[in-house]
């Protein structure tokens, strides 16, 4: 029994952090210069911007966990509701006037909606948007860090449902 728990879990962890991770790069890019190109089965991410090398605290690691848990049913909202309105997700960079101002009235109004909220919940949990997307782009080429952030979103998950 123990044996089948222990596998449901690791199951479970690997299919939500996967998902997560992929939550918190989308939004990271949204906030600062990564073009996310979505179609109906995949999420491609091209970015422009790199990484500073720096230290991770542990606290950082919790607070960037914290809020990609928390930006992530608003950027399915967002997506669905894009979709629903024209399609498929065209090209947002929140931080680029011109990103924005290239997109439909209705669909700039779920754009402008996603990314004020994501700003307001980065900053919420103790980062900047600058070094929410540095800790993204850092998990990206190291993992033990993306080990570290993997196993804080699972054990935030738990205790929430507990």
């Amino acid at each position: 029994m123990n044996i089948l728990l222990k596998s449901s879990q690791l199951r479970l962890g690997r299919i939500l952090s996967q998902s997560l991770i992929v939550a918190g790069i989308s939004a990271a890019g949204l906030l600062t210069g990564v073009i996310p190109s979505l179609s109906s089965t995949s999420l491609t991410l091209n970015f422009n911007t790199a990484a500073q090398a720096q230290e991770i605290s542990s606290q950082e690691i919790t607070s960037y966990a914290r809020a990609v848990l928390a930006i992530e049913p608003r950027r399915q909202e967002a997506v669905k509701e894009i979709k629903g309105l024209v399609g498929s997700v065209p090209p947002v960079v929140c931080n680029e006037t011109k990103s924005i101002n290239k997109l439909r009235g209705d669909v700039r109004g779920v754009a402008v909606s996603y990314c004020d909220f994501a700003k307001k919940i980065i900053e919420g949990k103790g980062l900047t948007v600058s070094r929410f997307n540095a800790i993204t782009l850092s998990q990206q080429a190291d993992p033990a860090l993306k080990q570290k952030i993997q196993a804080e979103l699972l054990r935030i998950q738990q205790e929430s449902s507990n």
